[in-house]
């Protein structure tokens, strides 16, 4: 065998290594849905910055991404350790990311200004973006087959929506005992991620194997992009993803604007979201086995279009003050949350295999940067976009008095700003070309090259 990855003799990753792989998830998940979802109101509403300050400077800070993500999936592809390919940068990614939850989640409110947010937030999605493009491509090279990598993306999955979830229920056990206030409930969410992170990167360092590749390097990033460019299945993921992910901000930038005001229901906000979670939780074994028996394409198309049904099907039902609404629509809602993420990364690992065997290049840093770049760009417009419509075309104050005009708005506005895009990205997928059966013979040749 010429190749020390064993592709070859690749054999079925155990629980236990499925979970230590997956556990850093947890707190990665944990970090990143408050971002979304707690940070751009606390900063707004709780710190002082006004709404449009807010949404402009997340938008930069994720378009920041556009630049870094790429150069660090080509650096982390070229420089190995002695460690392997990736373990170094995961261990190199944890202090960086826990400084940075430290002046982001827990900030002294005098000191809050645009230029520290703006700072604070481009360390911490450097940091982010180290561990999480290390860690995607360290999972497409722990499985090669089709059907195990929709195993192994849907146990770290399954590990994202457990942090999300039990990151959540902090705030909404805080609600349940009074305490309401923006600041404890977000540096709370930050404490459980400082503690998780050097917790749960040890069993990952210490019990997962991480092979060094004996291909040679990378090529050069421009001929990289040039020819990944070319591949038609690579544009449609990438389409997909950056249209999914700005969707998903609209969305979760919008949901506690929805629950607590269009709804008039802030004290369900919190616990809300918290069954959202736990719906999609429950709801990942069905979509995994989905994703076995009509594949991975088709099990992602299916689940885009029933959230883009859910979403529009909201407009003509939501009132103020109507409870069961609100519960049926966000627990409806969420069962499919979990899906699009986890077979979109399943699917990118697919795609490395045929960019190995058309150009002899292992390079799954490289492809795994550029899907978290168009997810994070997508997200970061989606924020910066609604916010800006809320405010300047219908007048909404987040926390003051709105007009109804200005409510109708906010609900067109998260509805519609998610269900477009989420078409879009479920147009892009149409006719996808890389099925198991294709997949299965790309994989045959390979290992077949290292006999």
């Amino acid at each position: 065998m010429a190749d020390t990855d064993n592709r070859a003799l690749e054999r079925p990753l155990k629980t236990w290594e499925l979970s230590a792989y997956s556990g850093i998830a947890m707190p990665m998940a944990a970090m990143g849905m408050p971002v979304a979802v707690y940070l751009p109101r606390f900063y707004s509403e709780g710190l002082g910055l006004s709404l449009a300050t807010v949404g402009l400077i997340f938008t930069l800070a994720r378009i920041w991404d556009l630049i870094t993500d790429p150069i660090m999936g080509l650096v982390i592809d070229r420089f190995e350790s002695r460690w392997g390919r990736r373990k170094h940068w995961v261990a190199l990614s944890i202090p960086v990311l826990m400084l940075a939850i430290w002046m982001v989640f827990m900030p002294d409110p005098e000191a809050v200004t645009p230029l520290y947010l703006a700072f604070w937030l481009l360390v911490l999605y450097v940091g982010y973006t180290m561990l999480t493009i290390s860690h995607l491509s360290w999972g497409a090279e722990l499985s090669t087959s089709y059907d195990a990598r929709s195993r192994l993306f849907g146990w770290r999955e399954i590990y994202v929506i457990a942090g999300m979830t039990i990151v959540l229920a902090i705030p909404a056990f805080l609600e349940l005992t009074g305490s309401s206030e923006q600041g404890i409930k977000v540096a709370s969410m930050g404490w459980f991620c400082l503690i998780g992170f050097p917790i749960l990167v040890l069993p990952l360092l210490y019990s997962v194997p991480d092979n060094k590749s004996n291909s040679e390097p990378s090529i050069e990033w421009r001929q990289a992009l040039g020819v990944i460019f070319k591949n038609g299945s690579m544009l449609r993921l990438l389409i997909a993803d950056f249209s999914r992910g700005l969707g998903m901000s609209v969305s979760g930038a919008l949901y506690i604007f929805i629950a607590a005001t269009y709804f008039d229901l802030p004290s369900h906000a919190s616990i809300a979201l918290l069954f959202y979670f736990l719906s999609s939780f429950i709801a990942m074994p069905f979509w995994m086995k989905a994703a076995y028996k009509y594949g991975k394409d088709n099990a992602l198309k299916s689940a885009l279009a029933y959230v883009v049904i859910i979403n529009l099907a909201l407009i003509p039902f939501a009132e103020a003050g109507n409870v069961a609404v609100l519960w049926i629509f966000t627990i409806s809602f969420g069962m499919a949350f979990g899906a699009p993420p986890m077979l979109l990364r399943s699917m990118m690992a697919d795609l490395t295999d045929e960019d190995e065997l058309t150009n002899g290049k292992k390079r799954p840093g490289l492809f795994f940067a550029l899907l978290t770049t168009t997810d994070k760009v997508g997200a970061a417009l989606g924020v910066g976009i609604s916010f800006t419509i809320l405010e300047l075309a219908f007048g909404f104050q987040p926390g003051g008095s709105n007009s109804a005009e200005a409510l109708d708005g906010l609900l067109l506005t998260y509805t519609i700003g998610f269900a477009v895009p989420t078409l879009v990205a479920y147009l892009a997928l149409r006719s996808y070309p890389l099925s198991k059966e294709k997949h299965e013979a790309i994989v045959s040749e390979l290992q077949a090259r290292q006999i």
